[in-house]
C-alpha cells in the first residue's frame, strides 16, 4: 500500500501538468464559464486536490458502491480495498466529451461515518467522479484507467433487470 501511495504522490504532478483542461470564456458580466459538456453547476466545479485525495486515502476504512440501474451493491469491508478505490481518483479535471448520467454512488467510510461520497460516471467520454456534500455537487475529478476497468468488470458480471 505504501508503494501505491508513493506512486500517487509521484504521479500527481505529471497528471496535473498533462491533464485535460476545460476552456474558459467570459460573458458580458465578467463571469468565467466552463465549456465542458456537463450540464448545470457541475460544469464549473473544481477538482478534489491531491492533498484531499491523500487525506481520504488515510481515512478510508470501508467503501460502499451502489449501482443505480443494476441490481447489485458492493461493500469493501477491509481498509486495503477501500484505500485502493481512492486510488481511482485522479486529482485533475475530467475531459468530458459526452452527455453523461451517473452509474452509481461510491461512499468511503471511517469509524462508521461517511467521510466522502461521489457519483461515478462510466462510458465513452464520461469516466469521472462528482463528489457530493450536503446533497450538492462540490468537486469533479477524472477517473484513472484502473478505476474504469474496475467498474466495467463489476458491471459486465451483472445482468440488468428486466424492464416491464
Amino acid at each position: 500500500m505504501k508503494i501505491k501511495l508513493l506512486l500517487v504522490v509521484l504521479l500527481i504532478p505529471g497528471i496535473l501538468t498533462t491533464g485535460c483542461r476545460n476552456k474558459k470564456t467570459s460573458d458580458s458580466s465578467g463571469e468565467t464559464k466552463s465549456t465542458s459538456s456537463s450540464a448545470g453547476t457541475e460544469a464549473s466545479l473544481p477538482f478534489l486536490s491531491s492533498q484531499d485525495v491523500n487525506t481520504l486515502y488515510s481515512q478510508a476504512e470501508k467503501a460502499d458502491i451502489i449501482f443505480y440501474q443494476l441490481p447489485i451493491s458492493v461493500s469493501q469491508d477491509d481498509p486495503g480495498s477501500a484505500k485502493n478505490s481512492v486510488l481511482y481518483i485522479v486529482p485533475a479535471s475530467p475531459n468530458i466529451t459526452s452527455q453523461c448520467e451517473p452509474v452509481g454512488r461510491l461512499s468511503w467510510n471511517s469509524n462508521g461515518v461517511i467521510v466522502r461520497e461521489a457519483d461515478f460516471y462510466i462510458g465513452e467520454g464520461c469516466n469521472h467522479f462528482v463528489f457530493i456534500e450536503n446533497g450538492k455537487p462540490v468537486y469533479k475529478n477524472a477517473m484513472s484507467p484502473e478505476g474504469v476497468q474496475f467498474f466495467q468488470t463489476i458491471m459486465s458480471q451483472v445482468k440488468p433487470p428486466d424492464k416491464k
